[in-house]
C-alpha cells in the first residue's frame, strides 16, 4: 500500500470492512487518474470508500 501523507483512507477502509483486493483495485484506478497529485488521490480514496463503491 502507498504511504499515507494527507488522509488515512486505509483506516476508513478497515472500518468499512472493505476487502484488501477491492482496495488495491481502487488504488490502481485512482493512481492512474491522479498520478502526480498525492492529496487528490487520497481525498478521492476517502470519497470512494465512503460511497460504498465496489469496482467490477
Amino acid at each position: 500500500m502507498p504511504k499515507i501523507e494527507f488522509f488515512d483512507y486505509q483506516k476508513l477502509a478497515k472500518e468499512k470492512k472493505m476487502p484488501a483486493k477491492i482496495l488495491r483495485k481502487i488504488v490502481t484506478e485512482l493512481k492512474h487518474e491522479f498520478p502526480k497529485d498525492r492529496m487528490m488521490f487520497e481525498l478521492h480514496m476517502l470519497r470512494v470508500i465512503n460511497s460504498g463503491y465496489r469496482p467490477n
